[in-house]
């Protein structure tokens, strides 16, 4: 990751507490989300005092920064914000978070939640519960399980895709998931250790939990709300399509060759 990370909030190191993980992290990537951040920052609010926030604004070109910055003054329980000095990708993004997590050395789980409002915070307790009953090392939220899941399922093009990665990824591995490319996740210590150290680039949700899968993690799902998008624009739509498929696709399979932990 070749991007300046800046933090706001005092230095990521200096601050990090010792002694066993007490906490969880919830991380949001944000890309020009000035529409649906404030709100999607407000959801959280009811969230357990386990639970931490951190945004990561990547290179945002619209208000952003800004919304982000307004949040850390006005929360009644501390936001913490990361911005990166140029566009960088979802995948350096949540890296990022993951990095910060590890630096800071106090968290147990590491929560996914985009910024767009799709994500129901109230799903994430359930995340992290089924994470510890079932042992699991990556939980994702699917909205293709049970009546829970059964509101806004995206675009036709994207549903296309994520059946071809559900299928893609049960023949190379035989795990089945219903919903690979969620962005609504929860991982474990043994998962994003290993994210925090390398993770991939573009559209990384099929790619690690591939990765997971094919190294003896557990992997699982719980049902989960998802919304239409309450502002901005999706990075996948029709035009690129063809070419998200490919390149995961590929990744994917390339991935499959690699030795045991690679």
């Amino acid at each position: 990751m070749t991007a300046r990370v800046v933090l706001d909030r005092g230095s990521v190191v200096a601050d990090s507490p010792t002694g066993p993980p007490t906490k969880h992290l919830v991380v949001i990537p944000a890309y020009n989300e000035e529409a649906s951040l404030a709100g999607t920052i407000a959801a959280l609010q009811t969230l357990p005092e386990a639970f931490d926030v951190l945004v990561v604004n990547d290179g945002s070109l619209d208000r952003t920064a800004e919304v982000a910055e307004a949040a850390v003054r006005t929360w009644r329980r501390p936001v913490h914000v990361l911005h990166l000095s140029v566009n960088s990708g979802i995948g350096a993004t949540v890296q990022t978070g993951y990095q910060f997590a590890r630096a800071r050395g106090c968290y147990e789980y590491v929560i996914q939640c985009d910024a767009d409002g799709q994500h129901d915070p109230e799903d994430i307790p359930a995340l992290v519960a089924e994470c510890r009953r079932a042992g699991l090392d990556l939980c994702i939220g699917s909205r293709f399980l049970g009546e829970v899941g059964g509101g806004y399922q995206g675009t036709f093009w994207r549903r296309i895709g994520i059946r071809f990665f559900a299928w893609l990824i049960g023949r190379l591995s035989g795990a089945r998931v219903t919903d690979p490319t969620s962005g609504f996740r929860c991982a474990g210590p043994r998962a994003w250790a290993r994210f925090a150290h390398q993770y991939p680039e573009d559209y990384p949700e099929p790619e690690s939990l591939f990765w997971c899968v094919r190294n003896g993690l557990r992997v699982g799902e719980v049902p989960v709300r998802m919304r239409p998008r309450a502002g901005g624009v999706s990075s996948i739509v029709y035009l690129r399509t063809g070419y998200y498929m490919t390149k995961v696709s590929l990744a994917i399979m390339i991935d499959r060759l690699r030795a045991q932990g690679a």
